[in-house]
């Protein structure tokens, strides 16, 4: 159960009591600030209304008396965002809905700074009396000028759930439910051609339906990374470097007997150290690794019906591994992925949006036909 649920439960307690001595019973009501940028502002529905509007009709639904209030602000940063905090908290209210961080990315602000303007933020909050649930935010398409990988905003998502575990506060994670449970989630929910950024209404209904379940107490999310170590795509790792991934389940927790760490797709000898809500699974090589190297972690948790985590969660490539040209995505083989990579590049030179280096194999600063002659001799190869 979520605090901000057990809040609302606590109250509604309180008011059945005083019932019986009064005239008629007394409906408690909770206040949500929702607080963010333009995601939470609502740009992409047409109406201008986003999520708040829709978490507070579903809340009225499961029968929680709830206000939920809008102050998103298009364009906001952490950092903006932290300096206009103080005025929105005087507005009251018993709950801060925080999703902010999509606008610091974009302008390649570290994740680790934009946890700490978000830690800011809900301490801010602590002092008027207020909780906080902190939220992911949503994942960025994959033509999206930066990160279209979405790996910044995965490391971004693992500093929240950190944060959200050291400060003993609550969770919603739009960013796994939406990129890993969420079939074709980038051509149904999001608004798409130059917005490459913003739901659309049916978006905003799957994101006010994911905030409404962690208030209600449903968990329909499985155990989600944390830190990774080393960190996705790191490049000339040492062989003999250990393996260690952050697990978080801050709902029902995670079945640690059902966990388990996973090397190229074996199982290997790992250590698990913390508890059902967070635990570091680690794995120290005796003999040394080589090429590319997959990190995949399988794990379920407590909740009835489980929701089960199977996926690879982290790559990364051991030092003195060459790579065929055409490889973009580094995982040893030149594929459709590969070319997929490369189309979205292809015709951009140094200095546009869409230009990445990675594309430009013979280093002439533009992605042509030589570049796709390059991957083409290559298609379908291994690297050695």
């Amino acid at each position: 159960m979520s605090r901000g649920h057990g809040v609302l439960l606590a109250a509604f307690g309180s008011a059945v009591w005083a019932g019986v001595f009064l005239a008629g019973p007394v409906a408690a009501q909770t206040r949500y600030l929702a607080f963010g940028d333009s995601i939470t502002f609502g740009v992409g529905d047409p109406e201008g209304l986003g999520y708040p509007p829709r978490l507070e009709t579903l809340l009225e639904e499961r029968g929680e008396a709830a206000v939920v209030a809008n102050f998103g602000v298009p364009g906001e940063t952490t950092a903006e965002g932290l300096a206009r905090i103080d005025s929105v908290l005087e507005n009251g209210g018993d709950v801060l809905l925080l999703m902010e961080g999509t606008n610091d990315v974009g302008g390649r602000i570290s994740p680790e700074t934009i946890r700490f303007n978000l830690q800011e933020i809900a301490r801010r909050a602590a002092t008027r009396g207020l909780e906080t649930v902190h939220l992911t935010i949503i994942p960025r398409m994959p033509t999206a000028n930066f990160d279209g990988s979405n790996q910044v905003t995965g490391e971004l998502a693992g500093e929240l759930r950190e944060l959200a575990w050291t400060r003993g506060e609550t969770l919603a994670d739009p960013f796994e439910v939406l990129l890993y449970q969420t079939p074709n989630v980038f051509e149904e929910l999001y608004v798409g051609g130059e917005d490459r950024l913003h739901p659309n209404p049916a978006g905003y209904d799957v994101l006010a339906a994911i905030v409404a379940d962690v208030l209600t107490g449903i968990d329909a999310v499985p155990p989600v990374p944390g830190e990774i170590s080393p960190v996705n795509d790191a490049q000339g790792v040492d062989p003999l470097t250990e393996v260690s991934v952050d697990l978080f389940d801050l709902g029902s927790g995670i079945d640690l007997n059902e966990t388990e760490l996973r090397i190229n797709g074996q199982a290997v000898p790992q250590t698990l150290t913390g508890d059902s809500r967070r635990v570091t699974l680690s794995f120290q090589p005796t003999d040394p690794l080589g090429g590319v190297v997959f990190v995949d972690i399988r794990s379920r948790d407590l909740a009835s019906p489980a929701n089960v985590l199977d996926r690879q969660v982290a790559q990364f490539v051991v030092q003195g591994t060459d790579f065929l040209d055409g490889d973009i995505d580094r995982d040893g083989r030149v594929d459709g992925a590969d070319l997929v990579a490369f189309a979205l590049r292809f015709g951009s030179r140094r200095g546009e949006g869409d230009f990445r280096a990675f594309a430009d194999f013979n280093g002439d600063d533009v992605v042509d036909g030589i570049d796709l002659a390059l991957l083409a001799s290559n298609f379908g190869l291994s690297s050695g």
